[in-house]
């Protein structure tokens, strides 16, 4: 199981998931006020303005189908299936985040100020993932002709 390339993988999705749910996604300039962004609300000066804990949840609920997907590592199949259903949930993260943002701020009063590394995250686990579904692949390819060749 640990010796697997696609376990690295995983675990680095999760990891970068986990990032993604606690460290700031972005800072931004609202009618000159601060804004800063997290997946835990929305921080106006310093001070709570909005709750965002749906971006915390999905983030979560990401990091914990892949450590999940890890100990699956015998049923190769369900494990391909659980990554693509883990990898819509990392695009939701990124539809909510922008639903979100549209909803609470009118978009053309946004002036970013810097990108958090919470935002990039998303985007390693999401390529984390489809390196683990080939290698995966490639596992359950080389079991079906080890089987074809016992027959």
């Amino acid at each position: 199981m640990l010796q697997r390339i696609q376990t690295l993988f995983l675990l680095l999705a999760a990891a970068a998931m986990l990032v993604a749910s606690v460290t700031p996604l972005a800072v931004f300039m609202y009618n000159s006020d601060k804004v800063l962004f997290e997946a835990m609300g929305i921080y106006l000066n310093g001070t709570l303005n909005d709750s965002t804990w749906g971006l915390f949840v999905i983030g979560i609920i990401s990091s914990v189908v892949a450590l999940i997907t890890v100990f699956l590592y015998k049923q190769r199949i369900l494990q391909i299936r659980l990554s693509i259903f883990n990898i819509v949930i990392m695009l939701g993260f990124y539809l909510y985040f922008g639903f979100i943002l549209y909803k609470i701020y009118p978009v053309e009063n946004l002036q970013f100020q810097k990108v958090g590394i919470g935002i990039t995250m998303p985007v390693i686990a999401v390529i984390l993932t489809i390196l683990a579904i080939r290698k995966i692949g490639v596992d359950e390819a080389l079991v079906r002709s080890l089987q074809r060749l016992r027959r």
